[in-house]
């Protein structure tokens, strides 16, 4: 009976604990966005918001309806920590080095509408993403 009520009281510690937790006090000084893989509230509007999360683009291949949305926002959210380069295959944008909570924006409303393939190394391996602006056919 007593070792029940022991990890009872065990698991309800844990729980009150991780219930309990939020960004160090190191990310806090520095002022920089907590890594997560969970939003609490949408982007603002006309931005489409591209999460870096191990090793890859989510959403990765985007269309852009550029009278409802014309801004691209990659945020660095992976872990382990790990650095990104965004650049365009044909020269049209490219990013300073990202790390984790930086984000990088394109206002695709000041670029000719079509196809923007884009790319970042992770290590030897290219992660590719495109971003469709051409009117719907």
């Amino acid at each position: 009976m007593r070792s029940r009520l022991v990890i009872a009281i065990a698991a309800l510690t844990l729980l009150l604990v991780s219930c309990a937790s939020g960004p160090s006090d190191a990310t806090k000084e520095q002022g920089r966005i907590p890594v997560s893989t969970t939003t609490t509230e949408p982007p603002p509007e006309g931005i489409v918001v591209v999460s870096i999360a191990n090793g890859s683009f989510r959403p990765s291949n985007i269309k852009l309806d550029l009278d409802e949305e014309w801004i691209v926002e990659w945020r660095d959210e992976d872990v382990p920590e790990r650095e990104y380069v965004i650049e365009a295959r044909n020269g049209e944008f490219k990013s300073t080095t990202l790390h984790p909570g930086d984000t990088f924006q394109v206002d695709f409303s000041e670029l000719e509408p079509g196809i923007y393939r884009y790319y970042s190394f992770l290590g030897n391996t290219r992660v590719p993403g495109s971003v469709d602006t051409r009117p719907t056919q």
